[in-house]
C-alpha cells in the first residue's frame, strides 16, 4: 500500500503520511491500526513457533481481504493538506496478546509515526494499575464464584439440619443454582464480558458435579448408573462449550470432573469394565476435541489421569482371568495418547508442539509395560513382540502418511520414526535371541543412518552411532564370551573351534560391514557429527573402530585356531599376524596419504619385533621359530622396499602435510 499523494510506501500505522504529512482521517487511521496489528501478529507467530502456522493462516487471509479494502479505500479518499503544525498522534496502539504472552515489547512499527515536526509522547506504564485491574477482574471473580458454590454446599447442610427442604429439593435446587450460573455466564459472554462470563460458566460446571455427588454419596436418591450418566453429561457439556467458547479452561474442568468420577461414585467393588467403558469415553471426547483444537494441557492431563487411575486398577484389582480386556483396553489407551499429538496436524498441516511430542515415549513405555507384565504372567515372554511389532508398525504408518503429505520436515515425523526405531530395537531381544540381536541391531543403524540422512536429521544420525557402538560392544563383549562360549583367558573356543563358526563369521561379517559403510560415507562428506576438523573426522574415527574390531577378532579366531589344530605354531601365527597387519596398514598410509598410518604400523612392527626376540624364542620350538623370525624379516624388508620405492612420492606427500 502506497499514500495516494504522495506515493510513499506504508510500513507502519499512523494516521499522518511519513511523506507528504497527510491526514489520513480518524475512520482509515483506525482500520490502518488494525491492519498493522494483524500484520505484527503474524510476524510474532511465525517467530514464536511453527505450531502456530494455523493461526498464521487465518491471520493472513484476513491481511489479505483488509490489504485489499485498504488499497480501494486509499484510491478514493482525498487527502487533507498539511496543517500548518501538526500535533503528535498521542493515541497508542496497544500490543496484541501474542507480544504480551512472549514478554516482548511492542515493536517499532506498532508504535505511533512521528508527526512532522514533534516527536511523540512515549506511554508511560503503570504496573499498580494492572495490578489492581487483575485483581479486581480476575481473582475476585474466582474467589467470589469458589466462596459462592461453598455457600452452596453449607446451604445445603444447614437446611438438612434444621428440616426446611428435603433431600430431592436440596439436590434440585443445587441443580437450578448450577444452571443458572451457566445462564448468567453466557449472558454475560454475550455482552462482551468474555471472561466473566467464562468464570461463571465454569463455577456453574463445578455446582453440576457437586449436585450429582450429593445425590448419589450423601442422599442416595440416584443409583450408580444414573449418577454416572449425569457426570457424563456434565463432562459433555463442560467439553462442548469449551470448544464453542474456544477456551481450554472450561475442558480442564470438565476433564478433572470426568475423572474423578468413578473416585467420587466408587461403592469399592471391581466394575472394571464399566470403568474401561467410561475411561475410553471420556479419553475418545478429548481425542475429538485435539482434532480441532492444539491444548496440549488437556492432552497431558489426560494422558496423566488415565494412566493413574489404571495403574491404580492394576495394583488393586487385576487378575489372570482380566487378562484379555485388561489388555483391549490398555491398547487403546495407548493409541488415543499416540495419535492425540498429531490429531490436529492429520485433519490440516500446522506443524506439532514439542509438549505433545513429548507424551509420546512415556506414553509407549507406559504401555509396554503394563502389556509385557501382563503378557509374561499367562504366556511366554516372547509374545510380548506381537506388542512391540504392533507398536512400530503403528508409528511408521503414521510417519508414512505424514511423508507422503510431504511433511517430512517437521519434528512430528521424526519423533515418529524414533519411537518406530526404539520398538523394532525392543523387538529383537524379545523375539530373537544370542547373536541375531547383534546382526539386527547391525542392520538397524544403518537404516537409522539412512533415515537420518534422508531427512538430514542429526538425532536420527546419533541414534545410528548410538546402536552401532552398542551392537560393536555387544559382539566383544557378550556374543564372544557367553555366545560362543570363548575362554578369554585362553583365547579358545568350546569345546572346539569349529563351535558356532558360521554364526560366528556371518556375525563378525556384518559387524565389520557396518562399521566400514558408517566410515565410507563419513568420508564422503555425509557425515560429519563428531568433530568439524579434518584431522579428527568422523570417517577417521570410523576407520579407527573398524581397524580395531577387525585386529581384535583376526587376533581371537587365529589363537582359537592354532590351539585347537596346531598349538605349537600359535605364538608364531600371531606374530606374523600382526606383520601382515602392519603391511596393510602401511599399504593404507601410503595410499590415503596418512602419517598416522604409517607411524601405527612402524610401531606394530617394533612391538611384533619384540614379541619375537623376548617372547617367541623362548616358547615356541626351533622349526616355528624359523618360520617366525624369516616371514617377519621378509615382511619388515618389503616393507623397507615400499619406502625406497616411493621415496620421492613420499617426500611430496610429507611435504604437502607439513603444508597444511
Amino acid at each position: 500500500m502506497e499514500c495516494p499523494q504522495c506515493k510513499t510506501p506504508l510500513t507502519r500505522v499512523g494516521r499522518y503520511c511519513s511523506g507528504c504529512g497527510g491526514d489520513f482521517g480518524e475512520a482509515l487511521y483506525e482500520r490502518l491500526t488494525f491492519y498493522f496489528g494483524l500484520k505484527e501478529e503474524l510476524v510474532a507467530l511465525r517467530a514464536a513457533s511453527q505450531s502456530l502456522t494455523a493461526g498464521m493462516e487465518r491471520i493472513q487471509a484476513q491481511l489479505g481481504r483488509y490489504e485489499k479494502e485498504l488499497g480501494r479505500e486509499l484510491q478514493v479518499l482525498p487527502i487533507e493538506s498539511p496543517a500548518a503544525t501538526v500535533k503528535p498522534v498521542e493515541q497508542v496502539v496497544p500490543a496484541p496478546p501474542v507480544f504480551e504472552a512472549l514478554g516482548e515489547s511492542v515493536p517499532a512499527y506498532r508504535r505511533p509515526l512521528e508527526a512532522p515536526t514533534e516527536k511523540p509522547r512515549e506511554p508511560r506504564a503503570s504496573q499498580d494499575g494492572d495490578f489492581e485491574a487483575n485483581l479486581g477482574q480476575k481473582w475476585l471473580l474466582i474467589i467470589g464464584i469458589i466462596t459462592m458454590v461453598f455457600g452452596v454446599g453449607y446451604f445445603l447442610k444447614y437446611s438438612f439440619e434444621q428440616g426446611w427442604v428435603g433431600p430431592a429439593g436440596r439436590v434440585a435446587m443445587t441443580f437450578v443454582w448450577g444452571a443458572l450460573f451457566l445462564g448468567a455466564g453466557e449472558w454475560f459472554r454475550k455482552r462482551n464480558y468474555e471472561v466473566f462470563g467464562l468464570y461463571l460458566a465454569g463455577g456453574g460446571i463445578a455446582t453440576l458435579y457437586f449436585a450429582a455427588f450429593a445425590g448419589f454419596q450423601i442422599y442416595h436418591l440416584f443409583s450408580q448408573p444414573v449418577s454416572f450418566l449425569l457426570m457424563v453429561l456434565i463432562t459433555a457439556l463442560a467439553c462442548a462449550l469449551a470448544v464453542i467458547y474456544d477456551t481450554k479452561w472450561l475442558a480442564v474442568l470438565g476433564l478433572v470432573g470426568g475423572f474423578l468420577t468413578p473416585l467420587m461414585l466408587s461403592t469399592g467393588q471391581d466394575n472394571y469394565l464399566f470403568l474401561f467403558t467410561y475411561m475410553a469415553i471420556l479419553n475418545g471426547g478429548l481425542l475429538a476435541i485435539a482434532l480441532s483444537r492444539k491444548w496440549d494441557l488437556l492432552n497431558i492431563l489426560g494422558f496423566i489421569c488415565t494412566w493413574l487411575l489404571y495403574g491404580a486398577w492394576y495394583l488393586e484389582h487385576y487378575q489372570l482371568e482380566k487378562f484379555w480386556p485388561a489388555l483391549l483396553f490398555l491398547i487403546v489407551f495407548y493409541l488415543i495418547y499416540s495419535i492425540i499429538p498429531f490429531a490436529a496436524e492429520f485433519v490440516r498441516p500446522g506443524g506439532v508442539a514439542q509438549r505433545g511430542i513429548a507424551l509420546l515415549t512415556p506414553n509407549s513405555f507406559i504401555a509396554f509395560g503394563f502389556s509385557y507384565a501382563m503378557i509374561r504372567g499367562r504366556f511366554a515372554p516372547e509374545w510380548a513382540s506381537i506388542v512391540t511389532v504392533c507398536f512400530a508398525g503403528m508409528f511408521l504408518a503414521m510417519a508414512s502418511y505424514l511423508y507422503r503429505r510431504d511433511e517430512k520436515g517437521g519434528e512430528g515425523f521424526v519423533a515418529l520414526l524414533a519411537n518406530a526405531a526404539l520398538f523394532l530395537v525392543l523387538t529383537i531381544p524379545i523375539l530373537f535371541s544370542r547373536h541375531w540381536i547383534t546382526i539386527f541391531w547391525g542392520i538397524q543403524a544403518l537404516t537409522l543412518l539412512w533415515a537420518g540422512l534422508r531427512l538430514e536429521r542429526k538425532s536420527l544420525k546419533f541414534g545410528a552411532y548410538a546402536l552401532l557402538a552398542v551392537t560393536v560392544i555387544k559382539f566383544l563383549g557378550y556374543d564372544y564370551p557367553v555366545i560362543f562360549n570363548l575362554e578369554v583367558n585362553d583365547l579358545e573356543f568350546r569345546p572346539d573351534y569349529s563351535f558356532m563358526l558360521a554364526e560366528r563369521l556371518i556375525t563378525t561379517l556384518l559387524v565389520l560391514g557396518a562399521v566400514n559403510q558408517f566410515a565410507r560415507m563419513a568420508r564422503r562428506g555425509v557425515l560429519r557429527l563428531l568433530s568439524q576438523s579434518e584431522e579428527f573426522s568422523d570417517a577417521g574415527a570410523f576407520f579407527a573402530v573398524g581397524g580395531i574390531f577387525l585386529f581384535i577378532v583376526l587376533n581371537v579366531e587365529t589363537s582359537a585356531f592354532f590351539l585347537n589344530y596346531l598349538p605349537m605354531a600359535r605364538f608364531a601365527a600371531i606374530s606374523v599376524l600382526w606383520a601382515i597387519f602392519s603391511v596393510g596398514l602401511v599399504l593404507m598410509g601410503f595410499r590415503n596419504k596418512s602419517p598416522l598410518l604409517r607411524k601405527l604400523a612402524l610401531g606394530l612392527f617394533l612391538v611384533t619385533l619384540l614379541k619375537v626376540f623376548l617372547f617367541d624364542m623362548a616358547n615356541i620350538s626351533t622349526p616355528y621359530r624359523i618360520v617366525s623370525f624369516i616371514i617377519l624379516g621378509m615382511f619388515m624388508v618389503g616393507t623397507s622396499y615400499l619406502y625406497h620405492r616411493y621415496k620421492e612420492r613420499l617426500k611430496t606427500v610429507i611435504g604437502s602435510e607439513e603444508k597444511r
